[in-house]
């Protein structure tokens, strides 16, 4: 009786039926995979011309996390569907294997039709070089990515005014923060009803709409060059492209199917307990509490709340006899869009560590190390590569970065540091604000400015409160085709029109207080104002003023000394 081949063990296993040992299957395959599910994520991979493609497929969802039914394998347009064929032509009798060569591209492409048109790009890659930022930043990419082919969507959060969505995986679990640019407060695709044009005022003043996306990759930058120091998220450019994003009708982009792409800033999500705020400041270890006010100061952070620092406990070892679980607790800073202003119209109680306890201890010996190493100069010129922030906002950061180093070098608090940075009064200047002030007006002027009175201390591209007479709309002219929509009118003190009486009538354009000469609604940009450059000059002087203050703060920290009343002697003593 004639026996038919014996099935070999490893044929089970995805193995050729060939002999794996023989010297003549032994051939090393490099193969490329062109993945056009997760756009931009192309990878090489290694394998033996005696494995099958079912090898190749589990060696693809292994570098992917697709599930193996979600994606297709190309070779010359021709889908490699038969899994117990070999990838390369050994024996002439097998002429149904697909003759793959060393060193050819594959297709990786979505199975279902018109799901790759779903994806999330990098922009430019800010992240440092280490291999584990970079992975905890692509296996978040391809969890979300694998999300939207299973039909999961990005959730708008039922809290914020801006447009913020929370990217899920496959589990239904929390992967990163989405913010997209054109959806911030005032911005023109805003989900919660506060639209406006780019570049226009926001809910803060010094921060102007579609500004925060490179805020917060500033801040992140800011936290990475100090070594992770303050915990901050990763946080990365990012293009997305889903329907679930809010599209005003005006503004659609008619780009893969009336899909909206959005570009913004992607933050991995941290898992946590809770935030600051349902616990007692007490709680908070003292290092871990200063690092997000050393942070603040840094980045001169305009809104830090109970709600954007979260806490993450961890549990204690019990000591005998003891009975209640003690906890470490570890505070995350989120959420730093309104952060690297333009003014320094920052009052104490917008910062909630301003009135904790551990903001009156004395900095630690290793603090004072960390805060003597940092470099602003350093600094501002890594932002300037990576991030387009204004030139103004850099020089406040600067400022108040120069401030901390001088405080922690002379002993100060950070409670004694924020009494100097921040406003106790809405309505009148902070110490360092009039620092700034003085410094400014005796600042030499730079090429290119004319009036000296026009250089501001608050840089606003357009202020927010606009001089506006509803009453006055019909008797303006409207404007023509290539006339600007704005009349910006310089005004000026009465020592200033004395010296320019002849050019009392003539239109200026500046960032003073503006006049419209249009409609409220039709402004669609306005032009930036010409960035002043601050020399080494300006810093000297600002330096100094704030050695003044440091020094003035210093003397109030000391006692005066104790005055002893005169000891009188009755004379029936005598």
């Amino acid at each position: 009786m004639k026996k038919g081949p014996v099935k070999r063990k490893f044929e089970s296993f995805g193995f050729s039926s060939s002999n794996p040992y023989d010297q003549r299957v032994q051939k090393e395959l490099v193969l490329h995979i062109q993945n056009q599910v997760q756009i931009g994520n192309d990878f090489t991979l290694k394998l033996y011309s005696w494995m099958k493609i079912s090898i190749l497929k589990q060696k693809i969802h292994k570098a992917t996390k697709l599930d193996l039914g979600d994606f297709r394998v190309l070779y010359k347009n021709q889908e490699l569907q038969l899994n117990n064929q070999d990838l390369e032509v050994i024996h002439i009798l097998l002429r149904q294997d697909y003759g793959i060569k060393n060193h050819v591209s594959l297709k990786l492409v979505a199975r279902k039709q018109g799901q790759q048109t779903y994806f999330i790009n990098s922009l430019h890659n800010i992240l440092e070089e280490s291999r584990s930022t970079q992975e905890q930043f692509q296996n978040a990419k391809w969890a979300v990515e694998g999300a939207f082919m299973k039909g999961i969507t990005p959730k708008l959060t039922d809290f914020g005014t801006q447009g913020t969505y929370i990217l899920e995986n496959q589990n239904h679990k929390p992967v990163a923060i989405f913010k997209p640019y054109d959806e911030e407060a005032f911005a023109p695709n805003n989900p919660r009803g506060m639209r406006g044009k780019m570049n226009s005022p926001g809910l803060r003043q010094g921060i102007l709409s579609g500004e925060g996306v490179d805020r917060e990759v500033a801040a992140y930058l800011i936290d990475q060059s100090s070594g992770h120091y303050h915990n901050v998220p990763i946080t990365n450019y990012v293009q997305i492209c889903h329907p679930t994003f809010h599209e005003a009708e005006e503004y659609k982009q008619f780009q893969h199917e009336k899909i909206p792409i959005k570009e913004g800033s992607f933050q991995l999500y941290i898992p946590h307990d809770d935030n600051v705020g349902n616990y007692g400041s007490g709680l908070y270890p003292s290092m871990e509490a200063r690092k997000i006010a050393i942070l603040d100061i840094r980045i001169l952070n305009c809104d830090r709340n109970e709600e954007n620092i979260l806490v993450r406990k961890k549990k204690l070892p019990q000591a005998n006899g003891q009975t209640r679980q003690a906890f470490d607790y570890f505070l995350i800073p989120i959420d730093h869009g309104y952060s690297f202003p333009d003014s320094f119209k920052i009052c104490r109680d917008e910062v909630v560590w301003y009135h904790w306890n551990q903001m009156t201890q004395p900095f630690t010996q290793e603090e004072k190390l960390f805060i003597e190493r940092i470099d602003p100069e350093k600094d501002i010129k890594m932002i300037k590569e990576k991030v387009q922030l204004r030139e103004i906002c850099l020089r406040n950061a600067k400022i108040a970065t120069i401030l901390l180093k001088m405080g922690a070098a002379a002993d100060l608090t950070i409670h004694d540091i924020a009494e100097i940075l921040y406003r106790e009064d809405p309505d009148e200047l902070s110490p360092i604000e009039k620092a700034v002030q003085t410094a400014v007006d005796n600042y030499k002027v730079p090429k290119g400015f004319s009036n000296f009175k026009e250089k501001l201390l608050s840089n606003n591209l357009i202020q927010k409160s606009l001089e506006f007479e509803s009453s006055n709309l019909n008797n303006l002219d409207k404007p023509q085709i290539n006339q600007p929509l704005l009349k910006l009118q310089i005004i000026r003190d009465e020592e200033e029109n004395k010296d320019t009486n002849e050019r009392e009538n003539k239109t200026q354009y500046s960032d003073k207080k503006l006049t419209r000469a249009g409609s409220q609604q039709n402004i669609k940009s306005i032009k930036k104002p010409i960035e002043k450059e601050w020399n080494e000059e300006f810093y000297a002087h600002i330096s100094y003023l704030l050695q003044q203050l440091v020094e003035h703060k210093q003397s109030e920290k000391v006692p005066s000394p104790r005055k002893y009343r005169p000891r009188y002697i009755s004379e029936e003593v005598k």
